[in-house]
């Protein structure tokens, strides 16, 4: 009884170490920090960018800021095959809720510099581990950004060949601000 009782101990030790161990293993592969994660996006473009002619010397480009940090903001690459979509890839988020904010901006550099044609702004939740940073045209906002102030979009005003910083636009014959549109 004495050889059955050891043997039970002995069972019980071993048991109890080998939970100690475990708990420890599991202690050490684990954070009080989220993990950082590498997400990647393809948006969509706004429709009245996907098929906009650029004047001579300018660039259409697209970036992606995320929580107010302008200084590591990322610049994604717009598909030039007509497909009318922008993809990168963001390294480094962790998995919380972050603030996305999506610009595309047009660069003159001979002209009036660069200027924001559209604009989109989601929360996207890593928390889980998974979640998607994805935007539809219809998310974009064009219509605020007009630098000259003159009622017509930076966007609409070089779809129709007006320089977007000169209030002083007219395009066709209807008349929306201080501008002629047509």
């Amino acid at each position: 009884m004495e050889l059955h009782m050891n043997n039970r101990l002995n069972s019980l030790i071993k048991y109890v170490i080998c939970l100690v161990l475990l708990g420890l293993v599991t202690a050490c592969g684990s954070s009080d920090t989220p993990e950082a994660k590498t997400d990647n996006a393809t948006t969509e473009m706004p429709g009245e960018l996907q098929k906009l002619t650029l004047p001579g010397g300018g660039t259409l480009s697209a970036f992606v800021t995320i929580d107010g940090n302008t200084a590591d903001r990322v610049e994604l690459t717009i598909d030039s095959s007509g497909a009318g979509s922008a993809s990168g890839s963001f390294a480094g988020l962790s998995l919380a809720s972050h603030t996305v904010l999506i610009t595309y901006e047009y660069t003159d550099t001979s002209s009036f510099g660069t200027i924001i044609l559209a604009s989109a702004s989601t929360t996207v939740d890593l928390t889980s581990g998974s979640g998607s940073i994805s935007f539809v045209a219809a998310d974009y906002d064009l219509n605020s950004h007009d630098e000259d102030g003159d009622g017509i979009s930076n966007a609409a005003e070089l779809a129709n060949g007006t320089d977007p910083v000169d209030g002083g636009c007219v395009i066709g014959f209807s008349v929306i601000g201080s501008c002629t549109l047509s």
